[in-house]
């Protein structure tokens, strides 16, 4: 018994798996972290991305890349919400005056929104109800404000991660020559392996978010509202962000289309954004994503509602990985291999 535990603890798949085990224990226990490792994973990637291609091409220190790489990012972000913000404030500014027109237009407006209110005030239900969406509002704006400040500690992290890499690649290796080797050296394989098979997802996921600001932007030069420039880098940066982009960006759109064409456009740019959404969702998602992965459509379509269940808004962009970094985990080869024909052997 003694030696048959014995193999069993020295095979390698063993420590393999109980290193599997050990990540899932600590990141289980690591849940409230989940979206700060995820930001600071995808800004690693991304930036270790642009900061290798500019060492290469330019031949710059790797010092010089990384400073160049995040400050041309913060100036984009910057300038991108510089040329967002003034404009929406300008349009919401020219909402009364709208509302004053359009209740001159249709004064039997004014006395039915008058009535209306009158007996909302008045029903205890509806008070009781607008106490609760007021309390809900302050929290999901609570919970925005803490989603701003994760994404820009995510985006510290992965400049410092990505300024001290060397620093870091020594600090590792030195896991692999310690006692516990052969579990670190495992779990560093399993990390390095699920990070690859996530920033494939995120390239993948950055292809969804340009195709579809391209058709948003179509959409809406048809349907001639103004300032497109500025609504495409709004689009495309909450593009990024699963579920909860789409409907952020529907707050800017429908105030814009209101000033500028009424209720009428404000339907248009609604039915626009679901049409979109829908592609989305149902065939450009799915599609690419099983490109990426080599999963079937089915199994992607799958997974994509499933994930979204269980781990909400982020389990659109991390379930296709994991169950990816599963499969090949546990040595499924999705790459389909041509058949050889065996032909029988004459021993004669």
């Amino acid at each position: 018994m003694i030696d048959i535990l014995k193999r069993w603890w020295q095979n390698p798949l063993t420590m393999y798996y109980l290193a599997l085990l050990l990540l899932i224990i600590l990141v289980w226990r690591a849940h409230a972290f989940l979206s700060l490792a995820l930001f600071t994973i995808i800004f690693i990637y991304l930036g270790d991305a642009a900061i290798m291609g500019l060492e290469h091409h330019l031949r710059l220190h790797h010092l010089w890349a990384t400073l160049l790489v995040y400050v041309l990012f913060l100036g984009v972000l910057v300038a991108a919400f510089g040329q967002i913000i003034p404009p929406l404030v300008s349009e919401a500014s020219n909402l009364p005056h709208t509302l004053d027109t359009l209740v001159q237009t249709y004064p039997q407006l004014e006395t039915q929104l008058t009535k209306l209110v009158k007996n909302l005030t008045q029903n205890a239900t509806v008070i009781s109800n607008g106490k609760a969406m007021l309390s809900s509002g302050m929290v999901k704006l609570s919970r925005f404000s803490s989603g701003v400040e994760t994404i820009l500690l995510a985006f510290f992290f992965s400049f410092i991660f990505n300024l001290t890499k060397n620093q870091l690649k020594h600090f590792v290796h030195a896991f692999t020559k310690s006692r516990f080797a052969g579990l670190f050296v495992p779990m560093g394989e399993l990390i390095l392996k699920f990070v690859r098979i996530f920033g494939t997802v995120i390239e993948t996921q950055l292809i969804i978010c340009t195709i579809n600001t391209i058709l948003m932007v179509l959409g809406l030069w048809l349907l001639k509202m103004p300032s497109l420039l500025i609504l495409g880098i709004m689009v495309f940066f909450l593009g990024l962000i699963p579920v909860a982009g789409v409907l952020i960006s529907m707050i800017p759109l429908m105030i814009i289309a209101f000033v500028t064409g009424g209720v009428i456009r404000v339907i248009e740019v609604i039915v626009l954004v679901v049409l979109i959404h829908m592609f989305e969702s149902y065939f450009l998602h799915p599609r690419l994503m099983a490109n990426a992965t080599n999963l079937p459509i089915f199994v992607t379509f799958i997974t994509l509602i499933v994930s979204e269940r269980l781990f909400g808004a982020w389990g659109l962009i991390v379930g296709v990985p994991l169950v990816a970094f599963l499969l090949d985990v546990f040595d499924v080869q999705l790459k389909t291999k041509p058949m050889r024909s065996k032909v029988p052997v004459d021993k004669s």
